[in-house]
This record gives structure tokens, sequence and C-alpha cells, in this order.
């Protein structure tokens, strides 16, 4: 499922100005769906609980925390498309995979252009990393979690890697894993007093990976790298 987010001025113009490009089909999604993932080293908890009229939202941890409902304006049954306001922001979701137990949502927040942004805002790519990427939520219930699903010896003209999803071995540094978030394709582990992130380019491909590897004094620091500020990539051969 895919949220964006736009800040939302002059709420009744804009919906007659865009009332053609605006759906009204009945929003079926329903119950408490829940993604938690690694943030500093401390747990965060992102939830959407869906109702026909509105979306309620909240993220709890402790590094941040926020709770508020989202009011539909708009939902494409065709385009898994939804729109909706809340306190002069509007959000855009998109929904994919979804299943008795699970859905997979994209959420961006549009800073620019109100409800021109959203109805403009496309389904994003599969691969895409922009606003944390695609995140897989589960019905309250169920509970799942993002893993590295790929494995093995992996080398490049530099170096040799053993790769899994609990620890990365690299030039003999055995790296215990702090956390991996597949939306964005980043996997940050900690060798002693020291942090690694790996961003993989792509997941799909378990014969030859793209990698950007790079150590961190401070995980803050770490965290705030995002994929698309990434220029530099090794190839690297599964053995």
């Amino acid at each position: 499922m895919l949220t964006t987010s736009c800040v939302y001025k002059n709420s009744k113009e804009d919906i007659e100005k865009y009332k053609n490009e605006l759906s009204n089909d009945s929003f079926n999604y329903t119950g408490k769906h829940s993604w938690s993932f690694q943030l500093t080293g401390t747990k965060q908890t992102s939830i959407h609980t869906f109702y026909p009229d509105s979306i309620s939202y909240e993220m709890k941890g402790k590094i941040y925390n926020t709770k508020y409902v989202i009011n539909k304006l708009s939902y494409n049954s065709e385009k898994n498309k939804w729109i909706g306001e809340s306190d002069h922001t509007v959000y855009v979701l998109f929904f994919k995979e979804k299943t008795d137990s699970t859905v997979t949502i994209y959420k961006h927040k549009c800073k620019k252009n109100g409800l021109d942004e959203a109805v403009k805002f496309k389904f994003p790519e599969p691969n895409a990393t922009q606003d944390h990427g695609w995140n897989t939520y589960a019905l309250e219930g169920y509970k799942i979690e993002d893993k590295l699903l790929l494995s093995g010896y992996y080398f490049s003209d530099e170096n040799k890697i053993e790769i899994a999803d609990a620890t990365f071995i690299i030039d003999d540094k055995r790296i215990e894993k702090m956390s991996f978030h597949s939306g964005e394709r980043r996997w940050v582990g900690k060798y002693q007093d020291k942090y690694i992130q790996v961003f993989f380019k792509e997941l799909n491909n378990d014969d030859s990976l793209q990698l950007s590897i790079e150590w961190f004094d401070d995980l803050e620091i770490l965290y705030k790298t995002k994929y698309n500020t990434i220029n530099s990539w090794m190839r690297y051969e599964k053995q």
C-alpha cells in the first residue's frame, strides 16, 4: 500500500477544481494493519486502521510518535489509489499484494502542491525507495518480519563477503544485524563500536549484486543517508 501526503489549502476550491479526477469507489479495506522496523537501534511501529470513509494512522516508538485521522476524498479501485485529507495535509495511498493477513503500502507526504500533487502522483515502481519504499503491513493478530532473503558468498575485484540476514562477514569481520528495511533496500549492522550500512541496488537477483557499503561512527548520521544519494556501487558475483 502506498500513502502520499501533501500540504492542502483551500480544500473546497481544490475539490471543485479536481472533481473529475476524484473517484468515489467503495473502500473495502478493513482492520488494523501494522509494520515494525528498527530505527537507530530502537523499534518503531507504523499502524494504519481502515474504515469506509477514513484511515486512522499512528506511529509509535521511542524516536517518533504521532496519531491522526485521514478523511477520504477519493478512492479509485482500478488504480488502488486512495486520497485523503487531515488538518490541511493531503495523503495518497496505493495498495498492492493484498492477502487475508497482509497488505503492501507505499506512503509519501506531498509537501509542495496539495491536492494537485496527490492527483498527479502515479503508482510507484515496484523497486521505488523514495518515502521508505513499499512496506508490508500485517493485520492485527499476525506477525511478519522484514528479512533479507539473499545469502551466500560473493566476491568483487577488491574483496569477498558472506551475506546472510543475521550477519555479514566482510574482511574477516563478523557484523551483526541491527536492521533490514526491504523498502529502502538497506541493511545495517554493528561491529565493535562501528556501524555498517549496505544498500542493495536490487533484491531480485542473487547471482550478481550491486552494493554500496559504508562504515559510520554515528548511527544517526547513518540513518540520514538515503538510497537516492548513493553514487558509488560495487558489483559482486556469487561464488
